[in-house]
């Protein structure tokens, strides 16, 4: 097998365009387990055909001896992919998992983001670097649209407010709910009276 292609020389030079990794850690979570590169689960490992880097970590997974370019790379803290092949994202996403990486950052082509977005929330893990559509969340089994989202969290509060005495702790409990329902802080104020209600209370 020759040294160098097109693109290992990309990957090499960091310029892969599809990539996932992780995220920053929010204050508080703990960080990512392992940013090792060849750290996937055997799995993998007996899936594909490896080539390793001069230290013999495995670095290239190619589907067969036949095709030219792997399916994916590792690179330790980046895996990258040349194609938005789904279950080339499902494998680097069960690497991702087996990492630790609870919270990912996705860059390149549209398709590959999306495809990453999707299948990472299908399996809990959050994504940064993508924008989804009320499709993609439907893809990935979440509830559709902002409208709904507010519509839940509203009908959260009102649970709250009924059950809950304390206004920091009705607070702390909506915060939670709008962050797993993936609203922000401005949206929550403004769109959500019952909310603004139960923290002037």
């Amino acid at each position: 097998m020759t040294d160098a292609t097109p693109s290992r020389d990309r990957a090499k030079a960091g310029t892969a365009a599809n990539q996932i990794g992780p995220d920053r850690a929010r204050p508080g979570e703990p960080r990512a387990r392992s940013v090792a590169k060849g750290d996937v689960p055997q799995t993998l490992l007996d899936r594909y055909l490896i080539e390793r880097d001069l230290r013999g970590r495995p670095e290239r997974f190619y589907r067969d001896h036949r095709t030219a370019d792997p399916a994916f790379r590792d690179t330790g803290r980046r895996l990258s992919a040349d194609r938005a092949y789904p279950d080339t994202v499902a494998d680097m996403l069960k690497v991702a998992r087996h990492r630790g990486w609870s919270r990912l950052k996705v860059e390149g082509e549209a398709a590959f983001r999306r495809e990453v977005w999707v299948q990472a929330r299908a399996m809990g893990l959050e994504v940064q670097g993508y924008r989804p559509r009320d499709r993609d969340r439907g893809a990935a089994g979440l509830p559709h649209g902002r409208a709904q989202l507010e519509q839940r969290l509203r009908m959260a509060s009102t649970v709250v407010r009924t059950l809950i005495a304390a206004p920091e702790a009705q607070q702390r409990l909506i915060a939670h709910a709008a962050a797993r329902l993936g609203l922000d802080r401005e949206t929550r104020t403004r769109r959500s009276p019952e909310i603004r209600r139960a923290r002037t209370r």
